[in-house]
């Protein structure tokens, strides 16, 4: 007797069947009405077939999604029976289950007939032979015997398709059971897997097993050949057959057939249709050399929205009668280019399609991958759908796709690889190249096994798509897989070349190429991994309060509220126990999504413990103060009564919030449908992490999350240190200039770790904030950030550190503004490599970076520090530096200082946390130099006192780059004639080196000034040349200097159209037929060009035309041009600031203008404003302008 599915299976008795009826796998009303009408004509006729027809023994588990309906009807049969449980178009199916096919593993053997498949098993006639015995036997072979367990598995599969295994086990009671699976239908049928692996969330196994067409017998042998898929060696990942049951479906007859999406990356929820004429087969397996026709729906732009890709199709597959069966009979198309309108699918049917993709994420609670059937009547049916398992986005590079590329195509797989091109060639696999990019027209059988797998590097198609289970494969196995169309050809040509293919996003947008040569240094230096932020150690729920003692002196309770405010925002850091609410998407589709989200669940908990326990800590340090507590004592305290309802608030939000993401996976976990859309648990996830990181430090105090919580409390408790000592009354407390001073140290005691020096250091620059001494610790607050920035100096550091230096340097990155952001994050990482470079640690290998991206800050620590001098020393350094650093991201945003510009968090611990400095580092290390020195035109202290902490070399590069922005700044006042920079640089008091080193930052930073420099320097007066700017020593070029020829003609008038006259040579800015079509396209470059040129109508109107505030760079005679002005105000008023005083001062100018737009009053001359005839005149001229008078 098989026993019940929540059951251990016993494998012992094979001779007895006793099934449960299953009432619901029954076909509804609906489905028996489609298939009373399937007859096709010339297709499908009726016939008896008594053999198909059946009860229905399986176990009711459609409600079910535990292991135990999976264990029991494999992945496929559990996702179709919810399906059809949730009222989704199925076709009429059955489940043969792992019961059933137990049974026929264990059924008696003649082991005479088995001896072809396994020599020497005869030998043993007193022995039970079954096929699971054979598997028991795979259990003893030894590693080493690997080839003889590939062998026996291959045996074994041709033995359980073979007539002989039919002819044994078809009376057997298991065999009468998979007949009864057969449907009322005498239309046709199909069996497919349903492994109890297959479909898996984070592993589809998609195209491992077979699926068959039922033809002229019985449904048995069917059954078995796709039972005998399994055993197959290449598909025994652990060498042993993994259990399957197997699904009866009645087989639809396609009008289009194919598989869909519903996402394409984690940002990216597009729908992606794949999809040809006839069965889904020349689609799904991704081998028949077609590239389907495409339906890219776009969720966010409405329910109509999609756009439609004609594939090329070389072959279809269509359903045809045999006899008493039927098969999928391979059509070829003589004409391969589809763009046949008949072959585009209705509107209908892709608002069916959007709306079944709905439904089925809501019914997963995850991204799906669906195979669907569209029937000659229009009907839509679901075929099978399991999980997505991966999606890219995984993998951006900061850099634009090569322009030297030898091929462009579509990324279906991420990753990049190096290796030389090889043609596929089954017969030559196993002398294939290891690390090999193989090239091929369409994917094949072979290409996927396994071994050739392994070797592999990537691969290049001509033909695919994207959702098949070639590309599925090819994802879950992390090999590099791109399509190439009609560029694969070139590849073909350049065979046996070392080549790197690269699949990825490029500068934030998707892209795919491969180029000649070895780029992956390049490309690892410009990578930014998503998981490269290293792990922090997140606090245990006991960490997060304090000790009863905590609070009986100023010096420890502040100590406490400091550490725990580091405490509560390594919860935000990579790592830190929040990761999944950041990208839910990828949450949902992990095996694990259950357990990871009740990790997250306890961590948000254990998050707003810890702040609760930080908002009374700060009540318990404000006690301190008593009642003599001064006027700002008191006022904090009542501040501290509207934090606390405004987290209690916040805190029902977010358990509000816990609930809209946790019930929704409970239902779908249990098999019940989500109670929510899938697209609003996304939404519900990002809701919840707003409550919890979120941070607009400007209304911080209005707590609408945790983290603005903890940014209010600490500006409190660093504001309230100095009043809640002075009521304190046991340490003394001093104010010398912008700093305040709080001694805590027992009088008496060891020397304070604050020097003399440094305290005087602190003041004369300026900085201003609150020093805290105690016996075995410092702690400064500077205001370096929106965050305070924090210096901590610690005798006995956490977890065994010893003596430590620790700095947390943080900035704001509210704001929405990308150079902004770019510039502070350069700021982080030039500051990091600059307290490398000045050794701020006795041992560089104890200084250790770590970044946290939601509270926007970078921490240094120099841990087990030899001696307390040496870790004064090294406070004395970085109190040296950080004054340096102010205002230096607003020159850097305009300054990029490497190849690519997508700054983040993830970018800045890519380039920070190399273990070796690249040629890159070195240049951008100088080049922040560089701009610090050349933006000071008229001195800094605080710069230029960390200067004598660098190399001579630097020192000297500093000096002269300090040199030339003096120079430059005179320039501009008119103080000094146009050579001076020149004489600069040939000064005999700079090296070759350092000339050459200070050109190429010049022209980086200001290519306007720069360029003519470069041609004096390298005698290119004459020469007609469009300079790369590069991120190195080297001049490069899209144009290289040559005389103006025919051909060199061309090449510098596309180099200026593409990438304009910034970088362009004196000759190129000056030559009219370049500049009139280049300025069109690159209008603000009008600075660029010589005076004559600004002064040319044609040229100005060409630039102004597409953007009028290039007014600002035209000649004082052409600002005075009243049709200029009429054509720069067009859209806005704004261009008139840039107008001479001339037009701006002429009565009937300014009232032409005032007609066309009220608010050029607003720039009329003084004169004007003032004089009342004028005003009335422009009211009469239009009546708006009452409205902007005063």
């Amino acid at each position: 007797m098989l026993p019940s599915p929540a059951a251990k299976i016993d494998r012992s008795d094979s001779q007895s069947l006793t099934i449960v009826p299953d009432h619901n796998t029954e076909t509804d009303s609906s489905h028996r009405r489609y298939f009373g009408d399937l007859v096709h004509t010339g297709i499908l006729e009726p016939r008896s077939l008594a053999r198909r027809k059946c009860r229905s023994p399986v176990p009711d588990l459609a409600a079910n999604c535990s292991p135990a309906n999976r264990e029991l009807h494999g992945g496929k049969g559990m996702f179709l029976q919810r399906m059809k449980a949730a009222g989704l178009s199925v076709p009429p199916f059955q489940c043969v289950t792992t019961q059933i096919t137990n049974a026929l593993e264990q059924h008696p053997l003649d082991s005479q007939r088995l001896e072809s498949c396994f020599p020497g098993i005869g030998d043993e006639p007193e022995a039970e032979i079954s096929l699971a015995n054979i598997r028991e036997r795979f259990n003893t072979l030894l590693p080493s015997e690997q080839s003889r367990k590939d062998s026996w598995l291959d045996g074994l599969a041709k033995f359980i398709a073979s007539d002989d295994f039919y002819e044994q086990v078809k009376d057997s009671e298991a065999a009468r059971h998979i007949r009864d699976h057969g449907l009322s239908t005498s239309g046709p049928l199909i069996v497919r897997s349903s492994g109890i692996n297959e479909d898996n969330y984070g592993d589809a196994q998609a195209g491992k097993y077979l699926s068959e067409v039922q033809g002229d017998e019985d449904i048995l042998r069917t059954c078995l050949k796709v039972m005998a898929s399994a055993y197959r060696p290449e598909v025994c990942s652990e060498d042993i057959p993994q259990p399957m049951a197997l699904i009866i479906q009645e087989c639809i007859d396609c009008l289009h057939g194919g598989v869909a999406m519903s996402f394409q990356s984690f940002d990216d929820d597009t729908v992606r249709v794949e999809y040809t004429r006839g069965q889904p087969r020349g689609v799904v397996a991704g081998q028949s050399g077609n590239t389907p026709h495409r339906i890219d729906i776009f969720r966010n732009e409405g329910a109509d929205s999609y756009q439609y890709f004609p594939g090329t199709i070389s072959s279809h597959y269509i359903l045809r009668k045999n006899n008493n069966g039927y098969s999928e009979t391979r059509i070829d198309d003589a004409d391969a280019q589809s763009n046949d309108v008949a072959q585009q699918l209705t509107d209908d049917m892709v608002a069916d399609l959007r709306q079944m993709v709905t439904e089925l994420e809501k019914l997963l609670l995850c991204p799906v991958d669906v195979e669907f059937a569209i029937d000659h009547q229009g009907r839509l049916f679901l075929l099978q759908v399991r999980p997505v398992t991966r999606l890219s986005g995984g993998l951006d590079f900061a850099m634009p796709i090569p322009e030297e590329t030898l091929a462009i195509g579509e990324g279906v797989s991420e990753g990049y690889c190096t290796g030389p091109l090889w043609l596929a060639e089954e017969q030559a696999a196993d002398s294939m190249p290891e690390g090999a990019i193989v090239v091929a027209q369409h994917a094949k059988d072979w290409m996927l096994e396994p071994g050739f797998l392994k070797r592999a590097g990537g691969f290049v198609t001509a033909t695919g798509g994207f959702n098949d289970h070639v590309a599925i494969l090819m994802k879950q196995q992390r090999k590099t897989l791109m399509l190439a169309g009609d560029q694969f050809a070139t590849l073909t040509a350049r065979v046996g070349q070392k080549m790197t293919l690269a699949c990825a996003r490029f500068n934030g947008k998707p892209g795919a190429f491969i180029v000649a040569g070895d780029m992956t240094g390049k490309l690892l230096s410009h990578g930014c991994l998503s998981d490269v932020l290293p792990v922090k150690a997140v606090p245990l729920r006991d960490d997060l309060f304090p000790s009863e003692d905590t609070f009986l002196s100023v010096a420890s309770g502040f100590q406490w509220l400091t550490d725990q405010n580091a405490r509560l925002l390594a919860f935000f850091a990579s790592g830190g126990g929040l990761d999944c609410l950041a990208n839910p998407v990828k949450l949902s589709m992990s095996p694990q999504r259950s357990e990871r989200l009740a990790e997250t669940c306890d961590s948000v908990n254990r998050l707003v413990d810890g702040a609760q326990a930080l908002l009374d800590g700060y009540g318990a340090f404000l006690q301190l103060a008593g009642k003599r507590g001064s006027h700002r004592v008191k006022s904090l305290r009542q501040e501290m009564l509207q934090l606390i309802n405004r987290f209690e608030l916040l805190k029902k939000t977010i358990q509000y919030g816990l609930k809209r993401i946790i019930l929704p996976m409970q239902a779908v976990e249990k098999g019940k449908v989500s109670p929510v859309m899938f697209r609003h648990w996304l939404a519900d996830c990002y809701q919840l992490q707003s409550c919890l990181q979120a941070l607009n430090p400007v209304e911080a105090e209005q707590v609408r999350s945790v983290h603005e919580l903890i940014f209010a409390l600490h500006q409190r408790f660093v504001k309230a240190l100095a009043p809640v000592t002075l009521a304190w009354g046991q340490d003394s407390l001093s104010i010398k200039r912008k700093i305040t001073y709080v001694d805590c140290t027992t009088p008496g005691g060891e020397v304070p770790l604050l020097k003399q020096s440094s305290r005087a250091f602190m003041e004369e620059s300026g900085l201003s904030g609150t020093v805290i001494s105690m016996d075995e610790a410092l702690i400064v607050n500077l205001d370096l950030g929106s965050h305070v920035g924090l210096i901590e100096l610690l005798e006995r550091a956490e977890g065994g550190k010893g003596r430590t230096l620790r700095l947390t340097f943080s900035d704001q990155f509210d704001s929405t503004d990308y150079a902004d952001k770019s510039g502070k994050l350069m700021r982080m990482w030039f500051l990091a490599q600059l307290l490398r470079e000045i050794k701020l640690a006795d041992n560089p290998d104890n200084m250790k970076l770590s970044y946290n991206a939601v509270a926007g800050e970078i921490i240094v620590e120099c841990s087990r520090m030899t001696t307390r001098p040496a870790m004064q020393d090294a406070f004395e350094k970085l109190i040296t530096v950080l004054p340096a650093m102010s205002d230096l991201d607003l020159h850097l945003k305009c300054s990029p200082i490497f190849e690519g510009g997508q700054w983040d968090f993830n970018l800045l611990a890519q380039h920070l946390e190399r273990d070796v400095a690249t040629g890159a580092d070195r240049f951008a290390f100088q080049h922040c130099l560089f701009v610090m020195f050349y933006r000071i035109a008229g001195g800094r202290y605080s710069t230029a006192a960390f200067c004598w902490l660098l190399s001579k070399h630097q020192q000297q590069f500093a000096h002269h780059a300090r040199r030339l922005g003096v120079c430059q700044w005179s320039l501009l006042l008119k103080n000094k004639p146009k050579e001076s920079l020149r004489e600069i640089l040939m000064s005999d008091e700079m090296s070759a080196d350092t000339r050459k080193e200070l050109l190429h930052h010049f022209l980086l930073f200001d290519p306007k000034s720069a360029t003519r420099l470069v041609e004096q320097l390298y005698d290119l007066g004459d020469q007609y040349f469009v300079i790369k700017p590069s991120y190195g020593y080297r001049l490069e070029f899209y144009a290289p200097p040559d005389p103006l020829s025919g051909d060199h003609k061309e090449k510098v008038r596309n180099a200026v159209l593409t990438h304009g006259l910034e970088y362009a040579s004196q000759q190129v800015r000056n030559d009219r037929d370049f500049v009139l079509p280049a300025i069109s396209k690159h209008p603000k470059q009008l600075q660029y060009l010589s005076e004559a040129l600004r002064n040319d109508s044609d040229v100005v109107m060409a630039a102004v035309e597409k953007n009028p505030l290039a007014l600002n760079y035209a000649s004082e005679r052409l600002r005075n041009d009243k049709n200029i002005i009429r054509m720069a105000i067009a859209e806005s008023t704004y261009p008139l600031s840039f107008a001479s005083e001339k037009v701006l001062s002429d009565r009937e100018c300014m009232l032409d203008l005032i007609a066309k737009n009220p608010q050029a009053f607003h720039y009329a001359a003084v004169k004007l404003k003032d004089d009342k005839k004028f005003i009335n005149a422009a009211k009469q001229r239009n009546p708006e302008l009452r409205k902007y008078l005063r």
